[in-house]
């Protein structure tokens, strides 16, 4: 009885007031050939450059009615639970560097060290070995690094290390290169899980690239504003490096402003091609990669990426829809959607392709802004203007012709 109501409910959502299209100018096709399964639809690059940044002007559409919808971004997930070990020993090892033992105290699952320290514009190598009883040692990681940059008031710091998951009691790390035994203050362990996000391209380019003392600039133009973007996948080439990077943003190509920082880096073993950054929705990036006094990094392209946003609704029957976009008046939508998908169980979604862009028939351009009265009325301006000057004309001649009569009346 519960699912009747709510299919009801849901059917009665479909049928809203009817839409009026006059305001929007494109559209794109959808065919359905399916009814009461969930349809979604990833949002692409043609859609992002005419909506609305916010998206509040995507507006579905069958026979002339609104079709509810939801935006579903795929966004991943972090777990992370971080533990204090007891730092047990601090030592020198000759030839090698600090060497620091942990005691996690009970049996516990860790597969990342965080150090704070006080050392800067560093770059260095850390093995990390694992034991059950603090005799007998396995290596979990040999090639992790930490890094510390520092250029033009900006810093850029990893101060954490990823090794094999382990439930081990003990960890040993060396810091190789680090011969003080007060180089690291303080160090902790912890459980991290990511959930990756799912990610689409949304342009590919090469960048226009420019050199300054110690650093590159690398700009990237994406051709049109409003596409989201929050990472960049730089493909890079030539022998190992570690780079500290910022990004930028511009809306003009020529005022700047900074985003975030991060850091590029390619080892025999592994390499990080990859920088996220709060989304963005400027037309221009920049790239700047510190250099110090090594050679620039080749970079052939830059891959600019989003965050997949899709559009999923429930259509009622199959047949023609239309997605329509690029009102920039538009409110946003306010649909029960998302409750009634809430009370289904998970099934399938049909993944849809949309037709291509189209302008839309019925659409009829904002008619110009209405001028002020004073602007539709010169004439009445200009006259009162015109009376305005006489009048005081007259006030004036009558106050010297009175003046000058008071004057002859004193003599």
């Amino acid at each position: 009885m519960r699912k009747s109501a709510l299919s009801l409910l849901g059917l009665a959502l479909l049928a809203r007031a009817d839409f009026s299209p006059a305001r929007w100018p494109l559209l794109r096709a959808l065919a359905i050939g399916q009814g009461q399964v969930v349809h979604a639809l990833t949002l692409d690059r043609t859609i992002y450059a005419a909506a609305r940044a916010d998206l509040a002007d995507l507006r579905l559409v069958r026979n002339g009615y609104e079709v509810p919808y939801v935006l579903e971004t795929l966004t991943g997930s972090v777990e992370q639970s971080e533990l204090r070990p007891e730092i047990l020993d601090r030592s020198v090892v000759p030839g090698a560097g600090l060497e620091l033992m942990l005691d996690v105290g009970t049996a516990a699952r860790h597969n990342r060290l965080r150090i704070a320290t006080a050392e800067a514009n560093f770059r260095i190598q850390v093995r990390i070995e694992t034991s059950a009883d603090g005799r007998s040692w396995a290596v979990a990681r040999d090639d992790g690094y930490l890094f510390d940059f520092s250029q033009g008031g900006r810093s850029v710091s990893v101060l954490t290390v990823d090794y094999a998951l382990s439930t081990r009691r003990y960890l040993r790390a060396t810091f190789f290169g680090w011969m003080r035994t007060g180089a690291v203050k303080d160090a902790w362990l912890s459980y991290y899980r990511e959930r990756p996000s799912v990610w689409q391209t949304l342009a590919r380019i090469t960048p226009a690239r420019s050199e300054e003392e110690r650093s590159s600039l690398l700009v990237l133009d994406l051709g049109v504003a409003n596409l989201p973007h929050s990472r960049l996948r730089a493909e890079t080439g030539g022998p190992p490096f570690h780079r500290a990077c910022d990004i930028e943003t511009s809306a003009n190509g020529k005022d700047w402003r900074y985003v975030a920082g991060g850091v590029l880096y390619r080892y025999p073993n592994e390499e990080t091609s990859i920088l996220e950054f709060p989304e963005q929705h400027e037309r221009y990036l920049r790239l700047r990669i510190f250099n110090g006094d090594d050679r620039p990094v080749p970079v052939g392209s830059v891959v600019v990426e989003a965050v997949e946003r899709r559009l999923k609704f429930l259509p009622d029957a199959v047949g023609e829809y239309a997605l329509y976009y690029g009102n920039p008046q538009a409110k946003p939508p306010a649909y029960d959607l998302a409750a009634i998908l809430s009370q289904r169980a998970p099934t399938p979604e049909t993944l849809l392709a949309a037709g291509p862009e189209q302008p839309n028939p019925a659409w009829q351009p904002p008619p110009p802004p209405r001028k002020p009265w004073s602007e539709r009325h010169p004439e009445l301006l200009y006259g009162t203007l015109a009376a305005a000057v006489l009048g005081m004309g007259y006030i004036t001649v009558r106050f010297l012709i009175d003046a000058r009569d008071a004057g002859r009346g004193g003599r």
